[in-house]
């Protein structure tokens, strides 16, 4: 299936229905004082792992993710957004505690990120600047299927950065909506490499009913960036969310 995204953009936070993902998108550029904000907002565990980043547009990136992070996350909770305490799996992929029902997941890449929240359903997201990738063949034998490969190399030159990274996030939001992580070896699922599909787990072989207990697409992201969407079951649509939102919050 090759249709455009069902993306809708709202100017007020719409109540999050079970056939529904909300998608969220943020820049991870602002000045100081603002990031000084953000970080008042992080945990102790957190802070740490931020201090542990030594290039500062790096860490500055992460404070800011992490806390439009909590921002969104107690939109929906109507929690305090310093107060929400994340546990995590076994491949360090973070919920909450309790019985919410909320699922997220946060991706972010140079300037960018992405948020996707869902009500009882596994989510992952990722999104990526394009690659340059020096030599994206022997990087895609080592996590690409056979599939993806040959179609990787049927590519033109020209085209093959783009394609590495659209096969690379849609690879990445499909394990991060697992909750596996890289343990789980990504040569083992297929994924499409259409432009634009909404439909992209072609199959995988630790499932053979993932394509239909699963949904994996292409979703909207700016000039010079790839994302992907995944989650669990097949009756659900995304739904963009107008980033202003977060900022009247």
């Amino acid at each position: 299936m090759h249709q455009q995204c069902p993306v809708k953009m709202t100017t007020s936070l719409p109540t999050l229905d079970q056939n529904q993902v909300h998608v969220w998108t943020i820049q991870l550029e602002t000045d100081k004082a603002r990031v000084a904000h953000h970080a008042s907002l992080l945990s102790a565990e957190e802070t740490s792992r931020a201090e542990r980043i030594r290039i500062p547009e790096v860490k500055q990136r992460f404070i800011i993710a992490r806390a439009s992070l909590r921002r969104i996350l107690a939109l929906y909770t109507g929690s305090d957004a310093a107060a929400l305490g994340f546990e995590y799996g076994r491949a360090g992929k973070p919920h909450l505690g309790g019985n919410s029902g909320l699922h997220f997941n946060l991706s972010y890449s140079h300037r960018m990120a992405k948020v996707a929240v869902a009500m009882h359903r596994a989510v992952g997201i990722d999104i990526q600047a394009i690659a340059q990738v020096s030599d994206a063949e022997s990087v895609a034998r080592l996590v690409f299927s056979p599939a993806e490969i040959s179609g990787l190399l049927s590519r033109p030159a020209h085209e093959r950065q783009l394609a590495f990274t659209q096969t690379w996030v849609r690879k990445e939001a499909y394990i991060k909506a697992l909750g596996t992580g890289f343990s789980r070896p990504a040569h083992q699922f297929c994924v499409s490499q259409a432009a634009g599909d909404t439909d992209a787990l072609r199959s995988d072989e630790n499932n053979r009913l993932a394509t239909a207990e699963w949904r994996l697409m292409q979703i909207e992201a700016p000039g010079g960036y790839c994302a992907a969407l995944a989650a669990a079951g097949r009756d659900w649509h995304p739904i963009e969310i107008e980033p202003g939102i977060l900022h009247k919050a």
